[in-house]
């Protein structure tokens, strides 16, 4: 079980294993941007020497990664929320981050709605780990919520929502109840 930090009556999960799992020579170099938030994911892929597209994606394909032109792209459906954006983002630098050598080899893959590939359901629920502590990082969110006090309510957690980018769903899970 996670480690885990309360602030309040609240329960901020702790980065996920598949962060602290990371090289410290990667930590370096996204640190910086879950120093502040909401994360600046796509100057997050540009140092990480991946290329961001909006794109219009079969309906229903929240975004794809893979290789064009022997660079890495990521391309994100424009017709989905903002909030959802961002999410499939963090998740698409996450297999960049975890998954790269599969990516080479299969040539990329999309993501549905579900955030399901076709890939083995484990490389999905590394992904999305990662994804949240790259869109909501801990120590960002344990600040933020420092700020309020008193029991959670759904105000609160829409507000925290709506100041790291994400929709209340991933901000619920990310934030806990103790």
């Amino acid at each position: 079980m996670q480690n885990k930090s309360a602030v309040n009556d609240w329960v901020v999960k702790s980065p996920s294993r598949e962060y602290e799992n990371l090289t410290s020579e990667v930590r370096q170099n996204i640190d910086e941007y879950l120093a502040e938030y909401p994360v600046k994911l796509g100057a997050l892929a540009n140092r990480l020497g991946v290329k961001v597209l909006l794109s219009t994606l079969p309906r229903g394909t929240s975004g794809q990664i893979g290789q064009e032109n022997g660079e890495f792209v990521i391309r994100i459906n424009r017709h989905e929320a903002k909030t959802r954006q961002r999410f499939t983002l963090a998740h698409e630098l996450a297999h960049f981050l975890l998954h790269k050598k599969r990516i080479e080899e299969v040539g990329g893959w999309s993501e549905n709605v579900l955030l399901r590939s076709g890939q083995p359901a484990e490389i999905e629920y590394e992904a999305n780990r990662l994804a949240s502590d790259l869109v909501i990082p801990s120590g960002q969110l344990e600040k933020a919520a420092s700020e309020y006090s008193g029991p959670i309510t759904s105000e609160v957690i829409e507000d925290l929502a709506r100041k790291f980018g994400v929709s209340i769903a991933a901000m619920e899970i990310k934030l806990q109840m103790t």
